[in-house]
């Protein structure tokens, strides 16, 4: 489970780091990062976007964990019908 979820999230680091590099956040941003000032440096629309799939990824992938780890918690604790011994 864990490496499944290391693994979306190198997947998912990786998607953004190469389409930073291939200048897709410009095109969503509307402006290079040389031309915002400081004062407009939160107001980046580019940053927020990736942020936010980013947390769909992980919290995709933890609701996954979540459910498979339910299932085995379930079957952990059922409680067993013991068998009769004859008198």
């Amino acid at each position: 489970m864990w490496l499944r979820l290391a693994g979306a999230l190198l997947v998912t680091l990786a998607t953004i780091g190469a389409l930073e590099y291939f200048g897709v956040s410009r095109a969503l941003g509307g402006r290079s990062p040389d031309e915002v000032g400081d004062a407009a440096a939160h107001a980046r629309a580019g940053e927020l976007f990736w942020l936010m799939i980013f947390f769909v990824v992980m919290a995709t992938s933890m609701l996954a964990a979540a459910r498979r780890w339910a299932g085995h918690l379930r079957r952990a604790v059922r409680i067993r019908p013991q068998p009769r011994r004859r008198a």
